[in-house]
């Protein structure tokens, strides 16, 4: 499909970062606020500071293992960091997109890796262009 080409490279989203932040540290101490037994309470926090750590990494940015995605005719092609070149890929199952929010799973050189892109984060034209693409693959 050459009509929905795209090549993205998203900018970095430190507020979708400090939101991220913000909720899950909420979730980390609700087991304590609520009084939890100690136990139940700290593996709670710690699933939640896991959840952290997974989300925070899927967040565009110059930590995000992945750089930039490119899909055309040729297929998709994806530059993930500290690489030069650009590697075969494919968008995973978990890819989901909403109308102001996008969850991009990919797959390339043996791993799963994305991105959360909300819609500030690509200029207009290419958030509904990779959206199009996500609902008609």
């Amino acid at each position: 499909m050459t009509s929905f080409a795209i090549a993205i490279e998203p900018a970095a989203q430190p507020r979708l970062a400090a939101l991220l932040l913000l909720t899950h540290g909420v979730a980390i101490a609700s087991p304590w606020i609520a009084h939890c037994p100690p136990l139940p309470a700290a593996g709670l926090s710690l699933l939640a500071l896991a959840g952290l750590l997974m989300s925070l990494a899927r967040v565009p940015g110059p930590h995000c293992l992945l750089q930039s995605l490119r899909k055309d005719a040729d297929g998709c092609r994806v530059r993930l960091l500290g690489q030069e070149g650009l590697l075969p890929g494919t968008i995973g199952p978990g890819t989901r997109a909403t109308a102001s929010f996008i969850v991009l799973e990919v797959v390339a050189d043996g791993r799963r890796c994305g991105w959360l892109l909300p819609r500030a984060a690509l200029p207009a034209d290419e958030f509904r262009r990779l959206k199009a693409l996500i609902r008609l693959s």
